[in-house]
């Protein structure tokens, strides 16, 4: 399903697209497309929310498992080896995300209304209320 939302420009380059490619294989590479492109759209919310590049959005500090204790460049050599990355690195990132598999049931599908945070497993302490969507074993919740 498609946003309603500006025209979409250029997705990340560099190597703030291999970065967040990195982060979302990490998190989301076993939930399929979906999964992945659910993760890509909560990074590219809050980086919207907070006025900040999507490279800031995944350095933040205890932000996302896959980097906490473990540096960029060697999340990236691991990353960069799965069958999905091309797919990830080459079309997924290639654009803003298109597709809204965040919105909370009930809410109009607009950009604005994607999830800006999502867990796996345990449930974490920011965590009230129900999520506004379930893929696979990922909540996601619609929190600013």
């Amino acid at each position: 399903m498609l946003a309603r939302a500006e025209a979409p420009t250029e997705g990340p380059e560099g190597y703030e697209r291999r970065l967040v490619a990195w982060v979302i294989l990490a998190e989301a590479r076993g939930e399929g497309r979906v999964g992945m492109q659910a993760v890509y759209e909560v990074l590219w919310m809050r980086a919207q929310n907070r006025g900040i590049s999507l490279r800031e959005v995944v350095l933040q500090p205890k932000q996302f498992a896959p980097l906490i204790g473990v540096k960029p460049a060697k999340l990236g050599q691991r990353m960069s080896k799965v069958p999905q990355y091309k797919w990830v690195h080459d079309v997924l990132l290639r654009f803003v995300p298109l597709t809204v598999h965040t919105v909370p049931a009930g809410m109009e599908k607009i950009a604005p209304n994607r999830a800006d945070h999502f867990h796996s497993g345990k449930v974490p302490s920011w965590c009230k209320g129900k999520p506004s969507v379930e893929i696979g074993g990922h909540k996601f919740y619609k929190l600013n």
